[in-house]
C-alpha cells in the first residue's frame, strides 16, 4: 500500500524527463459530499484522488492509507503512473498495455505529485516505457510499461465460474483505517466469495470518485486504483496484529479492461516465515478474465 522507507523533504521541480500530459487547474478540496451518476456517493473531503494543478496532481485526503496519515495509500499514485504509460505518445490508442510493473521507492505523502514517461524503445509491435513520480526532486516510485500493438486475434475464450452478480451483494468497508476520511471511502467494495479477513477471496471493486478531477479515468489505471489494495482485500495476517506494506505491484493484461463498471479480483494471499508476503489475483470484469496481479509484502509485528 505504500513503500518502506521514510521520504525527504524536498522542494523544487521535478525529474526534468517528459512530462505527463498536462490538464486545467481545478478548486482546491472541498468538505463535501459528491454524488455520481451510477448512484455511489464520495463521503469525503473531495470528488477525486488529485486535483490538477498545471503539471503537478494535488493529492487529496481520499488518497490516505491506513498505516499513517501522512501518506497514500497505494492505489492512486500507482494510477498516475499507469495513466502515463498508457496514453504516453499514444494518441489513438494504438498500443495497449501487455505488462505493467511498478515499485513504491517510499511512502508517499500527501502533497502535489509529479509524473515523467520516458519512452525506452519504440518498436513496430512492442514498445517499452518508463515512468517516475516525484514530490519536489524526491523519486517516490517508479514504473515500467510493455505496450503492444493492438491487432485482433481469434483466440478461444476459456469457461470462468459465474460469480453472484455484485448487485445483489453488499458493500464491504476497510476496517482497519483509524481515520475517517481516506481511500476506504473511495472504492467500493462487495464479496462474492469468501469474507473477510480469509486468506482466498473474491471481490467486485470499483473507485468511486474519479482519478484526477475533471478528467476520464483510463481502463488501466481503475484497475489499478483498486488492485493495489487486494492484500487489504484478503490479509496474509490478522491487521491487527501485523502491518503489510507491498512495496511493489505488478500486472499483466490479455486485453484492455472494461472502461467502466465492476472490476473482479479473485485473491490468493499468504506470508512466509521470513517477513516476506505475497498476494496475487486473477483479473476479471463483466466479459471475463482480463489479467492478472501481484504483488510482494513487508508483513511486521505492531
Amino acid at each position: 500500500m505504500r513503500g518502506e522507507e521514510q521520504p525527504a523533504t524536498s522542494t523544487g521541480g521535478g525529474a526534468g524527463r517528459e512530462g505527463y500530459p498536462a490538464v486545467s487547474p481545478a478548486a482546491g478540496p472541498a468538505r463535501t459530499s459528491a454524488r455520481y451518476t451510477d448512484g455511489m456517493t464520495a463521503p469525503s473531503s473531495a470528488d477525486a484522488f488529485f486535483l490538477p494543478d498545471g503539471s503537478t496532481f494535488v493529492a487529496t485526503p481520499l488518497t490516505r492509507g491506513p498505516w499513517d496519515v501522512r501518506f497514500q495509500h497505494g492505489g492512486p499514485p500507482s494510477a498516475l503512473l499507469t495513466e502515463g504509460l498508457s496514453t504516453h505518445d499514444n494518441p489513438d490508442g494504438d498500443f495497449v498495455l501487455a505488462r505493467l510493473w511498478i515499485e513504491l521507492l517510499r511512502p508517499v505523502p500527501i502533497a502535489p505529485l509529479t509524473v515523467q514517461v520516458h519512452t525506452e524503445r519504440a518498436g513496430r509491435t512492442v514498445q517499452r516505457l518508463s515512468a517516475v513520480l516525484c514530490h519536489g526532486d524526491t523519486q517516490l516510485a517508479v514504473a515500467q510499461g510493455l505496450r503492444i500493438l493492438r491487432a485482433p486475434v481469434a483466440a478461444p475464450v476459456l469457461a470462468e465460474p459465474a460469480w453472484t452478480d455484485p448487485d445483489a451483494l453488499d458493500d464491504y468497508t476497510f476496517t482497519f483505517f483509524d481515520h475517517e476520511v481516506g481511500y476506504h471511502q473511495a472504492v467500493q467494495l462487495r464479496y462474492a466469495a469468501g469474507t473477510w479477513p480469509a486468506p482466498r477471496v473474491s471481490v467486485w471493486g470499483r473507485p468511486r470518485v474519479p482519478l484526477v478531477a475533471g478528467r476520464p479515468t483510463g481502463a488501466h489505471a481503475r484497475v489499478v486504483i483498486v488492485a493495489d489494495a487486494q492484500s487489504g482485500m484478503c490479509p496474509p495476517v490478522s491487521p491487527t496484529t501485523h502491518t503489510f506494506v507491498n512495496p511493489d505491484l505488478t500486472l499483466y493484461f490479455l486485453r484492455a479492461p472494461a472502461p467502466d463498471g465492476w472490476l473482479g479480483f479473485d485473491i490468493r494471499s499468504e506470508a512466509g516465515p521470513d517477513g516476506a508476503g505475497l498476494a496475487e489475483s486473477r483479473l476479471r470484469d463483466a466479459a471475463g478474465v482480463f489479467g492478472r496481479s501481484a504483488q510482494s509484502m513487508v508483513v511486521t509485528p505492531r
